[in-house]
Order: C-alpha cells, then sequence, then structure tokens
C-alpha cells in the first residue's frame, strides 16, 4: 500500500475512532482544531514510512504522546505509531524501532506516575504487552526477511558456479578444437601465399589466400577475447582484446574477397558496446553470405544513425533467393543477434536485383 492510500486511510480511521470513544469518555477533552491536527499528525507520520522509517517513529510517537498528555479520548491514534515502529524493526531499524517502543510504554507510565492513577495501571500493562508483542512480531518478520535473503545470495552463488564451471567447459573445447583449427589454416594459408608467390602464381590466388591469411588471425585474436570472456568472471578479464565494433567495419569491408562500398549516413556517435558487436558482426555474416552463395560482383553496406538507433543495410547484385543464389545458413542466428538486443531484421531479394539485408538495433 503506498503512502498516498495508507496516510488518507490512517487519518480517518484515527479520526472517526477518537469521535467515537470520546461520547463513551465523558471525561476527555473534546476535539477542537489542535485535537484533529494532532490526530492528522500520527497518521501523516506514516508518509516517511518507506525509505525513512525512523522519521515515521518520531513523528507518530510525538503526536501520539501529545495526543495523550492533552487528555484527548482514548482510541486508535497510537496505531500508526505501533506500524511505524514494527516497520523500522523489520527493516533493520532495530535500534530507532525499539527506542519508539521504550517511549511509547515510558511516556504513558510517567504520566500515570505523576498522576498517581494506579486505576490505569492494568490498562497500561496491557498496552505494555501489546507494544513488546508488536516488536516480536517485527523481529520476527526480520529474521524471516533475512533467511529468504541468504537462500537467495546461495541459490545465486550456486547457479554462478554452474555457470562459471559450463563456461571454463566451452573456452576448453573452444582453445582445444576451433582455436587450434583456426590458427593452423592462417599458418598454412601464409605458407601457400608465399609458394604461390615464390612460383609465379596468379594474382587472384595470392589475393584469395592474403584474405584467408586476413580472416584467420582476425578470428584467432576473436577467439582470445571470447576465451577470454568466457574463462573469467565479470570486468575480469583485464588486459584481453575488446571485442570488435563500428570502428572495426572498414577494415572488415577492406578484407573482403569483394569490392564493397561503405557508407556512414546520419551524426556519427558511440553507441552501446553490444550494439556495436551485433552490427559487426551482422555485416560480417551478410558479407560471408555474399562472398559464399551470391556470386555477386560488388556490395555496399550502410550504417544509418538515427535518433532511436542504428540502422544496418547490406545489398548486393548477386543472384538472390530466387536466383538459385541461396541465402546462406547464418540468418537464424544473424536473427537470433537482433532480437537478443530488441532490434528488428528484414532479409530477402531486392526487386532491382540481389539480396538484401536490413536491421534495425535500438541504441
Amino acid at each position: 500500500m503506498t503512502r498516498y492510500v495508507l496516510v488518507p486511510c490512517a487519518a480517518v480511521v484515527v479520526v472517526i475512532s477518537t469521535i467515537m470513544a470520546q461520547g463513551n469518555q465523558h471525561g476527555a477533552r473534546p476535539l477542537d482544531a489542535l485535537g484533529y491536527a494532532l490526530l492528522g499528525a500520527t497518521a501523516l507520520g506514516l508518509a516517511w514510512l518507506r525509505g525513512r522509517p525512523e522519521v515515521s517513529v518520531a513523528v507518530c510517537c510525538l503526536a501520539a504522546a501529545v495526543v495523550l498528555a492533552l487528555g484527548y479520548a482514548y482510541a486508535l491514534w497510537a496505531v500508526p505509531a505501533l506500524i511505524a515502529m514494527f516497520t523500522a524493526i523489520a527493516e533493520g531499524r532495530r535500534r530507532e524501532g525499539w527506542a519508539g517502543a521504550a517511549f511509547l510504554v515510558a511516556f504513558p507510565a510517567a504520566g500515570a506516575m505523576l498522576a498517581y492513577d494506579a486505576g490505569n495501571l492494568g490498562a497500561l500493562l496491557v498496552w505494555a504487552l501489546v507494544v513488546a508483542l508488536t516488536g516480536q512480531l517485527a523481529e520476527a518478520s526480520r529474521a524471516r526477511r533475512g533467511y529468504i535473503a541468504e537462500l537467495e545470495r546461495t541459490r545465486e552463488e550456486e547457479a554462478r558456479r554452474r555457470a562459471r564451471d559450463e563456461r571454463l567447459k566451452i573456452a576448453r573445447e573452444l582453445h582445444d578444437v576451433t582455436s587450434h583449427t583456426i590458427s593452423l589454416i592462417a599458418l598454412q594459408a601464409a605458407v601457400a601465399a608465399e609458394a604461390v608467390e615464390r612460383a609465379g602464381g596468379p594474382p587472384e590466388a595470392r589475393a584469395a589466400l592474403g584474405v584467408i591469411r586476413t580472416a584467420s588471425r582476425e578470428a584467432v585474436s576473436e577467439m582470445k577475447g571470447l576465451l577470454g570472456v568466457l574463462r573469467h568472471a565479470d570486468g575480469e578479464q583485464a588486459g584481453r582484446s575488446p571485442m570488435p565494433g563500428l570502428d572495426r567495419v572498414g577494415e572488415l569491408v577492406a578484407s573482403s574477397a569483394l569490392p564493397v562500398r561503405l557508407a556512414f549516413e546520419g551524426d556519427r556517435r558511440p553507441l552501446p558496446p553490444v550494439v556495436e558487436l551485433t552490427a559487426y558482426r551482422i555485416v560480417q555474416e551478410a558479407l560471408t553470405n555474399t562472398v559464399r552463395h551470391a556470386r555477386a560482383a560488388a556490395a555496399q553496406v550502410t550504417l544509418r544513425y538515427e535518433s532511436g538507433g542504428l540502422v544496418v543495410e547490406i545489398v548486393d547484385d548477386g543472384r538472390g533467393v530466387r536466383g538459385g543464389g541461396g541465402a546462406g545458413h547464418g540468418l537464424a542466428g544473424m536473427a537470433e543477434r537482433v532480437a537478443a538486443v530488441g532490434g528488428s531484421l528484414s532479409t530477402g531479394d531486392r526487386p532491382e536485383g540481389g539480396f538484401g539485408v536490413a536491421a534495425w538495433l535500438p541504441a
């Protein structure tokens, strides 16, 4: 219940209960403007219940004490003070909460002793028991919250441990199999390029082997970064190479096996790392599909910065899907990447020919 509902409801209950009680307590002081103001203050103290319960305890207890001292009818005007005391103790402000409880008992006890009113001792004892019971219930609530929080921490630690073990397992597999294979490809491509150059082979072969060597080296570098992410907890992979972003799209386009035109539109600005990585991977996968399947002569990559995000477009002049070129096998992974950041992806043949990929990434 929010304070906007709790405070008015408490004020209504306090005022109505006091008006009703006054009819049965003929010796009580009639409600006047000061009385209504004090009753409102007992409820208004609950406005600080969430976030500053110690303030609620102070305001509610002091207002209730003044109501008691001025002789207004006994009613439910002490209930907000009990609620504030309970909340303070339950939320860990034990010192302030129990100080309020002591005040709620000590103030009427002191008044009874000064007035030598032995007839109220029974009522005072009942009131002290009510305050003590409220405090104990608050302690039980606090202990239960602590137990639940500790249980949640234990579950989270276990989940993190299992995730860490799984990451290490994946990292070992990638290192032992994939990383080794890619490193071997890069090495053999370099050897082959030197052999073709010595033998005076065709320039197309040297260029293709150069692309293979460059791509393999980049793949090894990125694999090392990925292994660093998998092997270390969040934020602990110091010294590893950063994941690629839009600043490396130019290198990616330059290393492609076909001519690619790169264009930036709109006001360039830094984007979240996950968005830049997603855009880089989309361009990488789209160009890979174009080289492998489209039989295209050229392609174009456009990165358009908009107010709400980034548009990534890759088009080629190849055969397209209807022409038998196929769309490659990376579109599913591309769609998953885009969906993971809350974006949208569209792919398909272009009316003027070729194949197009368009993604919108929020940023």
